[in-house]
């Protein structure tokens, strides 16, 4: 399979101009992302998965909520929703191009594109060949690349950070051009640096300057929507995405200002109700979302075991009643919040999480 060069310019255009939510690990799950989306971010990163992960999983549609999930000993791999389809991009953790592809094959119906991830500092990625570690492995790198580009009928784009030196960081990534990618996201620190070490935005002046037909998407230190344009300006980047700011505030993404924390951190537990969400990430998106741990309603919300406290605690109770508790399936929340519960289906007897029973549910073998 080969991609038309009008394709190709096409999928480079959605990649221009625009404010995306980067990959998060635990934040990054599907209520964060549209609430992403409902405030106005453009393009919608999914956490890593590894590839090995997501193969051999069961796609399961739950009727009542409309979520997807990707299912695999009993644990939810990915979920995602059809509202968000025109917008998600799968990331996905590789060492290798056969097993890169087996994984985007699997899910390629379900999202609008993938990115490789070559940036994760994490012990276990690059123990396994993966993330930071494929970019001192630049031919096994593009391998993985044009196999994608190659084999998926859908926008392929990559994640690097920098190196310390700066011929070296160009040498790589006019090798990561060269397969065809849509588009190239940089961190804009080094595979050693913190989070709270400033990044060095400097740094992609001379990457845009070398890729001038290739949209480079900036990350790192986005806390507000007025970085956005400061981020362009000051490196010439073609977009901007953010993870730390979104994690703190997913309404940075509204052009009109940013909502108040904790009006943001409700609307945040209603997608998390309506997709009926791991109830443990939900509570800990949340407490990454407080500004003041020492309040009353930050101490409830940390004790909390269900979702029914959690709304109460978040003073949502009302909601719940109303629309939540029609909803939340007892295995998203912890085995012992639901002990003295009657199960009333064969759904809700069931202790791990499987998204329907399967008389309600579509079952595909992926």
């Amino acid at each position: 399979m080969t991609t038309s060069d009008s394709k190709r310019t096409e999928w480079r255009d959605r990649y221009r101009n625009g404010f995306f939510l980067a990959p998060m690990v635990r934040v990054g799950t599907l209520p964060m992302r549209l609430l992403a989306q409902q405030y106005g971010a453009d393009l919608l990163w999914a956490p890593e998965i590894v590839d090995k992960s997501i193969i051999g999983s069961e796609r399961i549609v739950d009727d009542k909520t409309g979520v997807i999930s990707y299912i695999k000993h009993d644990k939810d791999v990915f979920t995602t929703h059809p509202s968000e389809k025109q917008q998600v991009i799968f990331q996905l953790g590789s060492a290798g191009p056969e097993t890169a592809l087996a994984a985007a094959k699997a899910v390629e119906q379900d999202v609008s594109g993938f990115d490789l991830n070559c940036g994760c500092p994490k012990k276990f990625s690059i123990q396994g060949g993966m993330g930071a570690a494929l970019m001192s492995d630049p031919d096994r790198l593009c391998s993985i690349l044009d196999v994608l580009v190659k084999n998926i009928a859908l926008p392929i784009t990559c994640k690097i950070r920098v190196f310390d030196d700066v011929e070296k960081t160009l040498e790589l990534v006019r090798k990561i051009a060269a397969t065809g990618i849509s588009a190239l996201t940089v961190h804009c620190r080094t595979r050693d640096m913190r989070p709270h070490e400033k990044a060095m935005w400097n740094r992609l002046k001379d990457v845009v300057s070398e890729l001038p037909d290739l949209p480079i998407i900036l990350n790192g230190d986005i806390y507000e929507y007025a970085d956005v344009q400061r981020a362009r300006d000051e490196t010439g980047a073609s977009s901007v995405m953010t993870a730390r700011g979104a994690a703190a505030n997913p309404s940075i993404f509204r052009s009109e200002g940013m909502l108040p924390t904790m009006e943001a951190a409700q609307e945040y537990t209603k997608y998390a109700v309506r997709t009926s969400n791991n109830f443990i990430n939900t509570k800990y998106t949340l407490l990454q979302m407080y500004p003041d741990t020492k309040t009353e309603q930050f101490a409830l919300l940390r004790g909390t075991r269900k979702y029914k406290d959690m709304c109460e605690a978040m003073g949502l109770a009302e909601f719940y009643e109303s629309e939540g508790a029609e909803l939340v399936h007892s295995r998203a929340e912890p085995p012992d919040a639901n002990a003295n519960k009657r199960p009333t289906s064969t759904t809700d007897a069931t202790p791990q999480r499987a998204m329907e029973s399967p008389t309600k549910s579509k079952r595909l073998k992926v």
